[in-house]
């Protein structure tokens, strides 16, 4: 039986191969070769730079709870190589939260629909039999990500609203849920006024984990504001998503 693979991302081209989409649904898992059905980093890097010459516009569209630092910053830089050929468009489907949250702030342009959230908070990781020399480093660690990663690209994108004591604030050991207006106070974000009954976030476990987090996260409700071709599509990611929340029990590394 052809074994099925732990994907945390669909990419596929558009019928004229003039534009792409890339689904970032469900936790976002090491993306290394710790199994046979697993798919690494060269490969989503392989995928992105298959796409036709012609593709001029990738929609990236997020759905996830965040997930593993280590792969979450590959993926950043892999993409601001493919800005060069390129226009990098970010959806939040759902939420963007913790590492998912850096991710859409490497797009060229980012979109929220009305009811759908931006979570934001300190690195985190999950260190098992880790003794105090362990512990040190990797917590230096975590101040240099937020340093070099976390801030900078928040800044990338941040309105004149978004000074350096707002950041600070934003990462300051909570977990920081913001609705769409309130991320585009801070963020160069763009509110689109329908909303988007999406799919619930399927890790629910990693989701659970978090504070605060708002109630109507936790609910589904579809109105077919997508085709139903399309809506089958991301079920199917969603799906597989759910088996990858395993695989973020077995690494170190997340946000």
């Amino acid at each position: 039986m052809e074994k099925k693979l732990n994907k945390y991302w669909e990419m596929k081209a558009s019928a004229d191969e003039k534009s792409a989409d890339l689904f970032i649904y469900g936790a976002i898992i090491s993306g290394y070769k710790w199994n046979d059905a697993d798919v690494t980093l060269s490969e989503f890097k392989e995928s992105l730079e298959a796409l036709p010459m012609t593709v001029k516009t990738l929609n990236m569209y997020v759905n996830s709870p965040g997930g593993s630092v280590f792969t979450t910053i590959a993926m950043m830089n892999q993409l601001e190589r493919m800005k060069s050929r390129m226009v990098l468009n970010a959806y939040v489907d759902g939420i963007a939260a913790s590492a998912a949250s850096i991710l859409i702030m490497k797009a060229d342009n980012i979109y929220m629909y009305e009811n759908t959230f931006l979570m934001i908070h300190k690195p985190m990781i999950s260190l098992w039999g880790a003794n105090a020399v362990d512990c040190r480093e990797q917590a230096d660690w975590l101040d240099k990500t937020e340093a070099k990663t976390c801030i900078p690209a928040y800044l990338s994108k941040g309105t004149d609203t978004l000074t350096d004591e707002k950041v600070k604030e934003l990462l300051n050991g909570k977990d920081n849920w913001l609705d769409a207006n309130e991320a585009a106070e801070f963020f160069d974000i763009t509110v689109l006024e329908e909303t988007k009954d999406a799919i619930a976030c399927a890790d629910i476990e990693l989701l659970n984990r978090y504070k605060d987090v708002p109630g109507e996260l936790f609910i589904v409700e579809q109105k077919n504001t997508i085709s139903a071709e399309e809506m089958t599509y991301r079920k199917q990611i969603v799906e597989q998503s759910v088996a990858n929340q395993a695989y973020l029990t077995t690494i170190l590394g997340g946000l």
